[in-house]
């Protein structure tokens, strides 16, 4: 068997950064504002029996989804993308998360999400990048202040300076200066 390995467009040095969070209910949204893939899949995978044949189109129609989603991403000059890197979403969540959305949560395609991504990139000539998750949900894009009260549900507003947005888009806000600026860059200083 023989493979034929593509050569690898060389990575693009112009163009702007743009910077995704990947959700559970809102598949991708952008700093750009981009809102892409309001899912309801989960919901019926998990009315499913696993195993059946309805189980399995079910899932498959949940990768189509996906992969219609990333497509419809946005990329058009871009050089850099960053995401969140979620790893372990639910390592020592047993009893914290309510069992029927434990049960929808595994089916997310949050890694089929990165992998498509991470193929387009590659093939657009884009550097792809995954940043640390730390509170980028819960952080004033505006203001920098951590509150765990600002977030409720789908909307973020800071209990700090009365910004108020979608909190997924705040969180694609936080993601893309987190992937400028480095992990460290939006914490105060200590004086």
């Amino acid at each position: 068997m023989y493979f034929l390995k593509k050569k690898a467009p060389t990575l693009k040095i112009e163009g702007k950064q743009k910077a995704v969070d990947i959700g559970y209910k809102k598949l991708i949204v952008s700093s750009d504002k981009e809102f892409i893939g309001y899912f309801k899949i989960y919901e019926k995978i998990s009315r499913k029996k696993q195993g059946s044949k309805a189980f399995k189109r079910a899932l498959i129609e949940r990768n189509e989804l996906v992969n219609v989603s990333c497509k419809a991403l946005n990329l058009t000059n871009v050089k850099k993308l960053f995401a969140e890197d979620l790893k372990n979403v639910k390592h020592k969540s047993k009893g914290k998360i309510h069992k029927k959305f434990n049960n929808r949560l595994q089916r997310w395609s949050y890694v089929k999400v990165l992998q498509k991504l991470t193929m387009l990139c590659e093939e657009e000539g884009i550097l792809f990048k995954k940043v640390p998750p730390q509170y980028t949900s819960q952080r004033c894009s505006c203001c920098g202040e951590i509150h765990k009260e600002s977030r409720k549900n789908e909307l973020f507003k800071c209990v700090s300076c009365n910004f108020e947005s979608d909190a997924d888009y705040n969180a694609s806000l936080n993601i893309l200066h987190i992937g400028q600026y480095g992990a460290y860059a939006l914490q105060k200083p200590i004086l």
